[in-house]
């Protein structure tokens, strides 16, 4: 029961524009553990951002339309989603560049099937969701009575590295995506 609760509130915080999920990520990790809080609160958040999705393909498609022409960010990713969607849904899923919501709310007034879509969100929000948990475990380790001591303090440290490498990574591998799409739509057209 504490899982679904889990689940259905990260989905809600996901649907939101405002609300950051990273709270709920560490606490996850300190509830339910490494490996089952990443799952819970990946299914939560792939369960918002498909909401998102849906609504931007089916409710609001004109205002989702309208955001995604006027962001060059998410105009880029349309761009670069002709080719290969699920690798690209994943490397911004695995950026934080990327406004969460709204990448949902664009994507589904784009191209993009749904299973697409919602595969890339998965793959791209477990490592991160791996990690959050990580740190909410670290936390929970440091706060009882024996005290993480100096290695809670490292798993938190290397957590943190790792998030801000792979962001840095993807953002980097995304770059050249949308560059290499620039350059064949430009070749096309000539």
């Amino acid at each position: 029961m504490a899982a679904l609760l889990h689940i259905l509130i990260t989905a809600l915080c996901t649907m939101s524009a405002v609300i950051t999920t990273t709270p709920m990520n560490f606490a996850a990790g300190m509830l339910f553990g490494i490996l089952p809080g990443a799952a819970i609160m990946n299914v939560g958040c792939v369960v918002g951002s498909m909401a998102n999705f849906f609504i931007g393909r089916y409710v609001a498609r004109e205002w989702a339309r309208k955001r995604l022409q006027e962001s060059p960010t998410l105009s880029a990713l349309e761009a670069a989603l002709q080719k290969r969607a699920v690798f690209i849904i994943t490397l911004a899923r695995l950026s934080p560049v990327f406004p969460f919501a709204m990448v949902g709310y664009a994507l589904g007034a784009s191209a993009v099937t749904m299973r697409d879509f919602a595969v890339g969100t998965a793959v791209g929000l477990f490592p991160g969701c791996i990690l959050y948990s990580w740190i909410g475990v670290s936390m929970k380790d440091m706060s009882s009575k024996e005290g993480g001591g100096a290695g809670s303090w490292i798993s938190i440290m290397i957590s943190v590295a790792s998030t801000i490498a792979i962001s840095i990574y993807a953002k980097r591998v995304y770059d050249d995506a949308v560059k290499d799409s620039s350059r064949t739509a430009v070749n096309k057209r000539v």
